[in-house]
């Protein structure tokens, strides 16, 4: 007996929930498309730093990588010493300040006096500040003695100490000191590395 084959036609409903599919798929396509309208750009440029701010420490003129202090000390002995401090040829303007300790190889320090040239003032952190700023070439004095603390003893006889002279210097500009030299005295700061106001 043979089979007959049904053909089934599409309804007109089945048309319609078909064309609604699409329509709607079409939409969310069209409304995903537009929720990703994206763009980016970007643009770079070149900014030169300026010289570095660089020092080197002398004695008696003469730049030195280490001090000389002839003879044996004593509490109290005043070394007559000319230091100071040589900027090279290319530099930025800035900002000085100066510390000096003595230390034994026990490891003991102290602060050392010293006799400094009227364009220093002590700080109450131990640092000499430098009125003014320091330049291209420029040749600064600084101290013209050292004086070996008297608080030296008996039990410090036949020790070596070393005296040590640290100068740091730091841009003028931009409220740099200010903003770093947190210890250095009211009035310089206010002179010398204004705050922002």
């Amino acid at each position: 007996m043979a089979k007959t084959k049904t053909k089934r036609g599409v309804s007109g409903s089945t048309i319609a929930i078909i064309t609604l599919s699409i329509l709607l798929l079409a939409a969310i396509g069209i409304g995903i498309t537009l929720a990703y309208f994206t763009a980016s750009t970007n643009v770079t440029g070149n900014i030169t730093l300026g010289d570095p701010v660089t020092i080197s420490i002398t004695q008696g003129g003469a730049s030195a990588s280490s001090l000389t202090f002839p003879g044996d000390a004593l509490p109290g002995t005043v070394y007559s010493q000319a230091i100071g401090v040589q900027a090279p040829a290319e530099m930025t303007e800035a900002l000085m300040r100066a510390k000096l300790t003595i230390s034994n190889t026990d490891g003991a320090s102290t602060s050392v006096e010293a006799t400094t040239t009227g364009d220093w003032q002590t700080g109450e952190d131990d640092y000499y500040y430098y009125n003014g700023t320091v330049n291209a070439d420029d040749q600064i004095d600084f101290i013209t003695a050292i004086t070996v603390p008297t608080s030296l003893t008996n039990a410090d006889a036949n020790k070596t100490y070393t005296i040590d002279v640290v100068v740091e210097t730091i841009q003028q500009a931009n409220n740099a000191a200010n903003a770093t030299w947190t210890t250095a005295p009211t009035e310089w700061l206010n002179t010398y590395s204004p705050a922002d106001t």
